[in-house]
């Protein structure tokens, strides 16, 4: 590979955990042939079919998340218990990593749970170098999971009191969804925040 391709290659993995994907590194130049004989050499690493890290890439918080976000293209998003994992609203750390796609999107992986929800670009804030979607959003989202009460009830009060959101905020995102979501919201704050 010419120092030209690595530099194009190390742009496009710098912002994404040190992944990149095989379409990513066509367009910077390179051939498939030349990632191959990379990873042999053991400057680039396989993490999953078509995508790679660059192997001298330093380790950061969420390899996970940034691989699975590679994985499944430029309109995924963070989301669910994995948003809350990555804000620290969370003491469970989620099996799976949790992504929102658009609903026309069929790549299926076995380490993605998607989600197909519908997502305003107000509901979507860059975080931790990925798009995510908001905490009062997250939170919706994972009350209307019907996760575990308790995860909500802590997650909210702790979004709250770090000043990641307000009640309002969570009140207004709630009432998108639903009136009934609204209502629990509500309840949940009236008690809890």
């Amino acid at each position: 590979m010419e120092a030209k391709q690595e530099k194009a290659l190390f742009n496009i993995a710098k912002d994404q955990g040190g992944y990149f994907s095989l379409s990513q590194a066509n367009v910077a130049g390179i051939r498939r042939n030349q990632i191959y004989r990379a990873v042999k050499q053991g400057t680039i690493e396989r993490v999953y079919s078509g995508v790679y890290r660059l192997s001298l890439f330093p380790a950061g918080q969420f390899e996970e998340v940034f691989a699975a976000l590679v994985s499944m293209g430029e309109n995924a998003v963070v989301g669910y218990e994995t948003a809350l994992h990555v804000y620290g609203l969370s003491d469970i750390i989620p099996s799976d990593i949790h992504l929102i796609m658009p609903r026309s999107s069929s790549r299926r992986r076995s380490h993605v749970k998607m989600h197909t929800n519908k997502l305003d670009e107000q509901d979507i804030i860059n975080f931790e170098g990925f798009r995510i979607t908001t905490v009062e959003r997250t939170i919706v989202d994972v009350l209307a999971s019907h996760a575990d009460m308790d995860q909500v009830r802590m997650a909210m009060s702790q979004a709250v009191a770090q000043g990641l959101t307000t009640r309002d905020k969570l009140i207004t995102q709630a009432r998108k969804r639903s009136k009934a979501m609204q209502n629990k919201i509500e309840r949940l704050l009236a008690h809890e925040v």
